[in-house]
């Protein structure tokens, strides 16, 4: 995953979620008669930061300060920087089927003293197929597949079991776990080091032997979604995000921490 995006692959779980806050309107059954219906359009802004590793597999950590925007057309439409811009081709209830497009802003050299010298995998797009299907009250199977246009030119596979709950009257909890697949190409083009990068280390004083990385199990990992609605417009998000890496992607010499933490906290203003 890229610097900027594996900061936002935390906030995941609010796309797999069964519904967000922003989406837990009353039923027009509860709305009085002299007020018209809610419109299907749904709208959410703010702001927020997150602490996440400089680089998959990083053990120095960086602050990204990120905008929180939200938009959704019922259950059929959505616009955000963690689902991307996309369709739920399947919208109906107890299960979802989703095509989305996301950016992708690949990986800068200068995210780590360990890259320099590497030069950019440059930015590009990733197309993402994915569904859930709720199996025992709030729990729901998960699955999803990203291929990357531009980047790494990879694709990832991922599987897991998600579930939200509603602790209390203003607290919200949501929990996703999951394991994620990788192809050779993905792994080659961030965990894997050719000769010429490890030439490129070893002038700038650093010994990172070359490295084929292989298709396989890229992590698995466990996210924390708390949600404590304000009022009827705002409300605070807390994520944390616990990743171990596996495969190739733990054994690589780049791989300097396999245990991967991100976490933060955004606040959202819903119209």
């Amino acid at each position: 995953m890229t610097r900027v995006m594996a900061a936002l692959a935390v906030l995941v779980v609010v796309a797999y979620a069964p519904a967000s806050p922003a989406q837990q309107a009353d039923p027009p059954s509860a709305v009085p008669l002299d007020r018209p219906l809610p419109s299907a359009w749904s709208f959410q802004f703010g702001a927020g930061a997150l602490a996440t590793p400089s680089y998959p597999g990083a053990a120095s950590t960086k602050i990204l300060p990120l905008p929180f925007v939200d938009v959704r057309y019922g259950d059929r439409v959505f616009l955000s920087p963690v689902s991307g811009l996309g369709v739920n081709v399947i919208a109906v209830p107890g299960a979802r089927l989703a095509v989305a497009l996301l950016p992708d802003l690949g990986r800068t050299a200068s995210s780590s003293d360990r890259l320099r010298g590497w030069g950019d995998i440059g930015a590009g797009a990733d197309l993402k197929l994915s569904g859930q299907v709720r199996v025992l009250g709030p729990v729901a199977v998960l699955a999803g597949v990203r291929r990357q246009l531009g980047a790494g030119n990879g694709t990832v596979v991922d599987a897991g079991l998600t579930a939200m709950l509603p602790l209390l009257r203003r607290l919200i909890v949501s929990a996703t776990g999951t394991v994620s697949w990788a192809n050779a190409r993905y792994t080659q083009s961030y965990f894997g080091v050719d000769a010429g990068q490890s030439a490129a280390a070893l002038s700038q004083g650093l010994t990172v032997p070359t490295f084929a990385a292989g298709a396989g199990l890229r992590d698995t990992s466990l996210a924390l979604l708390a949600i404590v609605p304000i009022d009827q417009h705002w409300s605070l998000q807390s994520v944390t995000r616990t990743e171990i890496l596996l495969g190739d992607p733990a054994r690589a010499p780049l791989t300097e921490r396999r245990i991967q933490l991100t976490f933060g906290g955004f606040i959202a203003y819903r119209l």
